[in-house]
């Protein structure tokens, strides 16, 4: 166990670790994501309790908002996209059309299939 008691100057060690997770708030939007999410990633763990949804998976979840627009008949930015996002662990990148929770440092880490080839 990882605990530091005061004035204990060692330093703390936390492994990185590959999951990422997001929850989104039940609404429309957030059902939409839910299905496309389980038609692309099968793997991932996703739990509905009472009025949001827990989203886990290895590596990476990724929400095309583009597809989201397209599904729901009407045009969704990532501004529209927030107000269902409630929660997330994992390092957040957003792009005009996507919206996207990865488990690596972006331009600071080499990709974990690299790291595994060596």
């Amino acid at each position: 166990m990882n605990e530091k008691l005061p004035g204990d100057n060692r330093k703390l060690h936390y492994e990185a670790k590959d999951t990422v997770g997001m929850v989104l708030m039940g609404s429309e939007e957030a059902e939409v994501v839910v299905q496309m999410l389980r038609e692309q990633r099968p793997d991932l763990t996703i739990t509905h309790d009472q009025c949001y949804y827990s989203i886990d998976g290895w590596g990476k979840i990724e929400v095309d908002l583009a597809e989201l627009s397209e599904r729901l008949g009407r045009d969704i930015d990532v501004s529209d996209f927030l107000v269902v996002f409630s929660s997330y662990y994992g390092r957040v990148k957003v792009e005009e059309k996507r919206f996207g929770i990865y488990a690596e440092l972006f331009d600071l880490e080499e990709p974990q299939s690299q790291r595994s080839e060596k």
